[in-house]
């Protein structure tokens, strides 16, 4: 493996950021993965492997973020690890007059009427790229944004609700846990993911919409996941809306039979778009898609693929539901009782 393949490999020109390499090759591992092939209409000139072996050859012959040397084995032949390499999207602050010690602060937009405040974590890597663990970034109401990784978000938002959580059960003097208490630091997580995502801004860096006067209109990758007692659904079969469930979208056909519910591609989306439709914000058009999964690594009795197309008014673009810091004060309350 050389250099020059590498670049081939993954499709990128020399001298590329690392972040930005690392970017590619996790979309394209996302779009060689076999659960991808149905939502895939072009083919990729490489493997899977071939994509893997490209990038650990340029993971381990990267050039250090700090001292710009690459970084390699010690004599001994124990890896040498550098210092955690800290996201462009960090600015740094002095902490007193004079001081030589940094605060790392997140450089991301703000909701100031958010319920509470939330850390922002990040992973730390050692010299070679490898993942060693995450550490507390910042502190503060700072929306997500698409350079903190998704499943450190959740760890935020289920950090937050514990905490709450555990401020009630102080207050009420709890002695016992509560047995419910997975079940409201579930709701309550998904409640405060409300008010860290900006949801039509996310989207339009997700994906590309189709812009009209009046609204943005998304393709949305997804599937339907069939209900037992689903009827027998051909291509371009309309679906409708039936209501939400434990924040699923269930369908119905036009004779209102029960056809099952939504699951997206990108997890991601289940925090954007399902809040979208229980805020009333969106409209849909929903249709079994005519391209299905070829090489059957779903089965089929289980699964349909979707035509989804969701429609956003611009009037609704950019707003925080006021009602968020209500439903949560409401859960909390109900906690207390429980």
């Amino acid at each position: 493996m050389t250099k020059a393949m590498a670049y081939k490999i993954l499709g990128i020109t020399p001298g590329t950021d690392f972040t930005e390499i690392k970017k590619k090759y996790r979309q394209l591992m996302h779009r060689v993965h076999p659960d991808a092939e149905a939502f895939s209409t072009r083919a990729y000139d490489f493997t899977a492997q071939e994509i893997n072996e490209a990038y650990d050859f340029l993971r381990k012959n990267r050039t250090d973020s700090f001292s710009g040397q690459v970084t390699k084995n010690t004599t001994s032949g124990r890896k040498q690890h550098g210092k955690a390499v800290y996201h462009q999207s960090y600015r740094d602050e002095n902490t007193t007059t004079g001081s030589t010690a940094k605060q790392m602060k997140w450089n991301a937009p703000l909701n100031e009427n958010a319920y509470t405040k939330r850390t922002v974590y990040h992973y730390a890597e050692d010299a070679d790229g490898g993942i060693i663990g995450s550490f507390p970034a910042a502190t503060g109401k700072y929306l997500w944004i698409l350079e903190e990784d998704f499943p450190l978000f959740l760890k935020s938002m289920f950090e937050c609700s514990k905490h709450l959580l555990d401020e009630v059960d102080t207050q009420i003097r709890r002695e016992n846990v509560c047995p419910k208490r997975l079940k409201f630091q579930a709701e309550l997580s998904y409640l405060l993911a409300q008010q860290f995502i900006d949801v039509t801004s996310t989207l339009k860096q997700l994906l590309t919409p189709e812009v009209l006067p009046d609204a943005d209109i998304y393709s949305i990758a997804s599937m339907l996941e069939l209900a037992a007692d689903a009827p027998v659904l051909c291509s371009g079969t309309t679906l409708y809306p039936s209501h939400i469930r434990n924040h699923r979208l269930f369908l119905t056909t036009k004779s209102g039979k029960n056809a099952g519910y939504v699951s997206f591609r990108d997890d991601r989306l289940y925090y954007i778009i399902i809040p979208l439709f229980e805020q009333k914000r969106a409209q849909v058009k929903i249709e079994i898609s005519a391209a299905q999964d070829r090489k059957r690594s779903r089965p089929a009795w289980k699964y349909k693929n979707l035509d989804f197309l969701i429609k956003i008014p611009h009037n609704n673009a950019g707003t925080f539901p006021e009602n968020i810091n209500l439903q949560i004060e409401g859960l909390l309350a109900e906690y207390a009782k429980n």
